[in-house]
């Protein structure tokens, strides 16, 4: 590989938002790798609205494909579609970068990358595996090819399941957290509202109490 090789770089971010900031964590990661490395050598193709949305300006001349609307539950057909993208825009690159989120627990998750071989390397490295003890077809010509697209599809349906479990952990985490800051706004406003209402009350009360005085 050379020194300063060409990279697709893929950040898996979500479609909605309200889920904490795993999209904002996948958008500082993805830009600081780019301005660590030779942006003439860099391509992104994002997964999800909202890296899209993030990325459409600063990265607007690396930005080549945007996957948007992503269908859930996920499912391998559908990896493995936007597997076959990802071959697609990592043509005469050498090696893809994939960002998501891996799943720790409900309150929290680690950014993660993991760098995946382009179809011309994993070719040359397992060309001269012997895949078969017999001669009858299919050959390791016809067999290489697609054990590419389940290496790539595999490694994408691993990175989505994370990311997906990350999504709903951070989400229902800042649900909570805006259910419980609303509970505490209310709480302070009902509060408020009955300091003025006795305030009210009170003033009333003497202002009662001073014109009945004045007329004895």
């Amino acid at each position: 590989m050379p020194a300063e090789p060409k990279e697709l770089i893929v950040p898996i971010t979500t479609d909605k938002g309200l889920c904490g900031a795993i999209n904002s964590g996948a958008f500082r990661a993805v830009r600081t790798y780019v301005n660590q490395r030779d942006r003439s050598k860099l391509d992104i193709m994002c997964i999800g609205e909202k890296g899209a949305s993030a990325m459409k300006r600063p990265f607007a001349d690396i930005l080549r494909l945007n996957i948007l609307e992503v269908q859930t539950p996920f499912n391998f057909p559908m990896v493995l579609a936007i597997a076959q993208h990802i071959n697609a825009q990592a043509e005469g690159k050498d090696k893809i970068v994939v960002f998501y989120n891996e799943f720790v627990s409900a309150i929290a998750q680690i950014l993660r990358t993991v760098e995946l071989m382009p179809k011309h390397r994993f070719l040359e490295t397992v060309k001269q595996g012997k895949l078969y003890y017999s001669t009858a077809i299919p050959d390791k010509n016809t067999a290489n090819p697609a054990l590419y697209e389940l290496y790539v599809a595999a490694n994408l349906w691993k990175c989505f399941l994370n990311n997906a479990c990350s999504e709903e952990g951070s989400r229902m985490n800042a649900m909570e957290n805006a259910s419980k800051n609303a509970g505490e706004m209310k709480d302070a406003l009902t509060l408020q509202y009955n300091y003025a209402r006795q305030a009210r009350i009170t003033t009333e009360l003497c202002e009662i109490i001073s014109g009945a005085s004045a007329m004895d």
